[in-house]
């Protein structure tokens, strides 16, 4: 027997998902431990290896694949914990961190307007007398004792890692690389990054922020993998492990310590792979994703099961990089996430949250302001006995309590009220995330499924899909810690983009950009061990009219072979002339700029090598109707109720209830409203249908 394993280390819980060789699916859970990330990671493997029943050694001596997302890159730059980073930039241009691009966020309240923080102190900023032009010429060349100078300033400045990027360094890297090589060559324990190796692309200052934030983040990276790596080698893994990219797919430890930076929100991406597998698999085709866990809700939407990739990327609503990554959209309601009550008096859930330690008033650890999990609990959707697999009691006294004094006191209600207050709260600005992501984007949620899972998200996915008209809910099997089990579904991806500007003329220079770009990539993927018929590769190309801002993405034929030169060049020409219609297609009618001319910008290869992926194997339907294994009292609509509680382990294949109705995971709870169905499918999935509400006309106003 062998097995692939995703461990998924959250905020809050870190989730380990195991696919065995037979087809059988394993899943556990622990707490996530803040301090060393590698304590929490082996604790969930002991708890899965338990469940297999076999020694954890023997497992992982079996584990013909081991993928791991992690919140590190993302935790460090939303809580601003990482090296300190020193910048060579051109000699006048030692502010563009700070000018970065004017206003900070969408205010118009310039009270609200706050200055960026610096995550290089200006004084670790040192101007380099250089300049290359737009077409790469040196028009001031930079000599190596300027450049030694410059690094010489920053080692006595005592930084831990050296940033560089100069202007237009994409078009001629000469300057950049002269600096690098000082830099590796006599201070080898400092890690450096260089704009021209890990983003060639024009625009100045997203090209230096990614740079600089991936240097931030390099030395915790760094150790993070290295201690991962070894903790697991010494307890018998024998396989190289993956680790997954924000923008999807997976690269290995040491890709991964070169560009740490692209290990940003690879836990979200691996539950939206996850849920483009699985929609594949069931025949569906328009999803919106939704992933509730300790800390955060998630939300994304796949049209023809196809992830969106949004490109120079906003991260910790502060960065703006030059970023590929998974469009998802997170607020900050999750499990653990603290109720309060605003100035107006209204209840409000997040964004701070309690997470890992102390964690939700009712886990025990020492928690004393209520959270969306104390709410549930108060509310008699979670069982104190059966929390975890009956591993950890609530305490829903001690929930209650704070409730009451919290919220309920300045409300003037009790507990429950309080409890129900939130939880309303809660569903409410779920709802408005999802209509964020699809009506406020030009789609209709009534044409699409909801795939939902994360621990905390059974007990309130129905209710928010009909706020928002979605009549299908899909709770993944393993729902609570889906997102680990999605990091298999992915494949082994490498992405790289380059300037090369082009309007009309020749297009050999685009042509040269893009096979280079092809070989690099596709070398590093038989280096890792795909064989030629399993690499996918990709040619896409930035597109926008004259003056846009923003580019408009597009495939472009691979053409490898020297007598295709030309080809390139038509096809680009094609896309000029088809632009507007490929431009509407994605905007809508009437937004081309009509007569503008088309420019491309700069071309990306994306290389693929597809990975063999283990899967569950169905089982058979059963005949039997489900029973209930007793009932409880809850809190729903502000009364209390008394309805059938279901045992998810013993529910047979096919078998349907009709809510209200409360199902029973090892791992987390699912609530079947009134006016609802759930059925088990032979994969384990929980197929949720509204059959209490007639389909809405999409041409209703």
């Amino acid at each position: 027997m062998t097995y692939q394993i995703g461990c998924d280390i959250g905020g809050t819980f870190t989730d380990v998902a195991a696919i065995a060789s037979d087809g059988r699916s394993y899943s556990e859970k622990a707490d996530t431990t803040p301090s060393d990330l590698a304590v929490g990671l082996l604790c969930a493997l002991e708890n899965l290896a338990d469940r297999i029943n076999r020694p954890l050694t023997d497992v992982l001596g079996a584990t013909t694949r081991f993928v791991n997302g992690t919140t590190v890159v993302t935790n460090s730059i939303a809580e601003l914990r990482g090296a300190t980073v020193g910048l060579i930039t051109t000699k006048g241009f030692g502010d563009n961190l700070l000018i970065a691009r004017s206003a900070r966020n969408a205010h118009r309240d310039h009270h609200k307007q706050m200055s960026l923080p610096q995550v290089v102190e200006r004084k670790h900023v040192v101007e380099v007398a250089e300049r290359v032009d737009r077409k790469g010429r040196a028009i001031v060349p930079l000599t190596e004792a300027e450049a030694r100078r410059a690094v010489d300033e920053l080692v006595l400045a005592g930084v831990d890692s050296i940033a560089v990027s100069l202007l237009w360094s994409f078009a001629n890297p000469a300057h950049e690389e002269m600096i690098a090589a000082i830099v590796e060559a006599e201070h080898p324990e400092l890690f450096v990054s260089v704009s021209s190796r890990l983003h060639p692309v024009i625009r100045e200052y997203e090209r230096t922020m990614t740079t600089v934030l991936n240097c931030f983040t390099g030395i915790r990276v760094a150790e993070y993998t290295g201690r991962i790596e070894q903790e697991l080698a010494a307890r018998g893994v024998r396989v190289p492990v993956a680790f997954m990219q924000g923008f999807g797919g997976t690269v290995s430890a040491d890709e991964a310590r070169t560009r740490p930076i692209t290990l940003v929100d690879s836990g979200p991406a691996g539950g939206v792979i996850g849920a483009r597998s699985l929609a594949t698999r069931l025949g569906l085709s328009d999803i919106v994703t939704a992933d509730m866990g300790g800390t955060s809700f998630d939300v994304s939407v796949l049209q023809n099961a196809t992830p969106q990739v949004t490109q120079r990327v906003m991260l910790g609503e502060r960065f703006l990089t030059a970023l590929p990554k998974i469009d998802v959209m997170p607020i900050g309601t999750g499990g653990g996430s603290i109720a309060w009550i605003d100035a107006r008096g209204v209840p409000q859930a997040g964004p701070h949250s309690a997470g890992a330690e102390p964690g939700p008033i009712c886990y025990g650890k020492g928690g004393t302001r209520p959270t969306v999990t104390d709410a549930s609990a108060a509310l008699g959707l979670l069982a104190p006995g059966a929390f975890l697999g009956g591993r950890r009691g609530l305490d829903v006294d001690a929930a209650r309590e704070a409730l009451e004094r919290e919220i309920g006191k300045p409300l003037g209600t009790d507990a429950v009220g309080a409890a129900t207050a939130v939880h309303r709260m809660v569903i409410a600005d779920m709802s408005n995330a999802v209509r964020a992501v699809t009506v406020e984007r030009g789609h209709d949620p009534r044409r699409f499924a909801m795939v939902a899972f994360g621990g905390a998200l059974g007990t309130f996915a129905a209710d928010i899909a009909r706020s928002v008209g979605i009549r299908q809910v899909v709770i993944p099997a393993d729902a609570a810690v889906f997102s680990a089990r999605g990091l298999l579904a992915s494949d082994d991806v490498r992405s790289r983009a380059r300037s090369a500007m082009w309007q009309a003329g020749s297009a050999d220079h685009v042509v040269a950009a893009l096979r280079e770009l092809d070989e690099e990539l596709v070398g590093a993927l038989r280096a890792a061990g795909h064989p030629e018929d399993r690499i996918d590769v990709e040619w896409q190309g930035d597109f926008k009219f004259a003056g846009q801002q923003w580019e408009l993405r597009l495939p472009i034929p691979r053409r490898r072979a020297p007598a295709d030169t030309g080809r390139v060049s038509a096809d680009l020409t094609d896309i000029q002339e088809r632009f507007a219609e490929l431009y509407e297609a994605e905007y809508g009618a009437g937004t081309a700029w009509v007569g503008s001319p088309v420019v491309l910008m700069s071309v990306r290869v994306v290389t693929t090598g597809r990975v063999r992926a283990a899967e569950i194997a169905p089982r058979p339907d059963d005949d039997s109707v489900p029973a209930a294994a007793g009932t409880r009292h809850v809190h729903l609509g502000g009364q209390e109720t008394e309805i059938d509680v279901y045992d998810a382990i013993t529910l047979p294949v096919g078998g349907r209830l009709a809510g209200p109705a409360v199902l029973e995971h090892p791992l987390t709870t699912v609530t079947v409203p009134a006016g609802w169905e759930l059925q088990l499918d032979g994969l384990g999935n929980y197929l949720l249908t509204d059959v209490g509400t007639a389909p809405a006309s999409e041409d209703a106003a």
